[in-house]
């Protein structure tokens, strides 16, 4: 990135790499199967063995390592180089060799378009709001999508970040210097962890980010509407979720559905912050 948001964040991630993890944990291929989020293992069920698939802004690549455990092809690209050096790290510590890590930055079409490849699966989770023009790196990782390829988006939603955004306040606030409630609000999303650098890097994220932003269901669809995408569903709340998988159509959320869905994800978000996932297929 060129922009002065791209700067902070890349510095950011550099000084932060996310997910953070230590790595001494991760002792073979088991382990990374099974410390899995239950999220992770729905897509790793929802998506072909045989597909190949490209998991944008990567991180420290604990996803792209999964998924690469059933596949030939994963790719994992980002554009940070702490946060890639411990996913190389990663890959060697447990010999992924189907597994390929590239520093990508999603805003600049020409490294996007010197990968030279284009996927059956583009996964975007987590990512677009912290570039400062998501919309336009949406547009720039469709490039990565074959025709008939599947793509999720992962975004934090603007009713449901609500309650997140109110806790940072009273952290930089009331509670700023009591360790005591930054380690109950880290408990109210990732549970009680034993690895101190997976809990420092979600507080890190979630309440020391130098820029994000927040989208609606509507701006979402509009994106896929301009580009070719259909609309396959929204998760979460979607309890059968693990049994119908993640490419398993539903009709298309009118404007009052979507206000509704919205408010109730002021209360039922919390835990993931506000973050929700939009799955699509690329029109042939």
């Amino acid at each position: 990135m060129t922009t002065e948001v791209g700067k902070k964040v890349q510095g950011f991630y550099n000084k932060t790499p996310f997910p953070d993890y230590e790595l001494s944990r991760f002792n073979c291929k088991g382990y990374l199967a099974a410390s899995a989020w239950p999220f992770a293992e729905i897509l790793d069920r929802s998506i072909d063995q045989d597909a190949s698939v490209i998991d944008v802004g990567t991180g420290t690549g604990q996803l792209s390592a999964f998924l690469s455990l059933r596949r030939k092809c994963v790719w994992g690209i980002d554009f940070s180089d702490s946060s890639l050096n411990k996913a190389k790290a990663l890959k060697e510590k447990l010999g992924l060799n189907s597994l390929h890590l590239k520093k990508v930055d999603i805003l600049d079409k020409k490294q996007i378009e010197g990968i030279g490849k284009k996927f059956d699966v583009v996964l975007c989770l987590g990512v677009l709001h912290h570039t400062g023009d998501a919309y336009g790196g949406f547009q720039n990782i469709l490039k990565l999508l074959k025709p008939n390829g599947l793509v999720a988006v992962g975004l934090y939603n603007r009713f449901g970040r609500l309650p997140l955004k109110a806790r940072i306040i009273l952290a930089k606030t009331v509670f700023k210097n009591n360790q005591k409630v930054k380690d109950g609000f880290i408990r109210m999303q990732i549970g009680d962890v034993e690895d101190k650098e997976r809990a420092r890097g979600w507080w890190n994220d979630q309440y020391l980010h130098p820029h994000e932003t927040t989208h609606t269901i509507g701006e979402v669809l509009k994106w896929f509407d301009k580009n070719g995408i259909e609309f396959i569903q929204i998760v979460p709340n979607k309890p059968d979720l693990g049994i119908r998988g993640v490419w398993n159509s539903e009709p298309k959320p009118n404007f009052v559905s979507r206000f509704f869905k919205q408010l109730k994800w002021i209360g039922q978000l919390d835990r993931e912050g506000g973050y929700w996932i939009t799955f699509g297929r690329m029109k042939k």
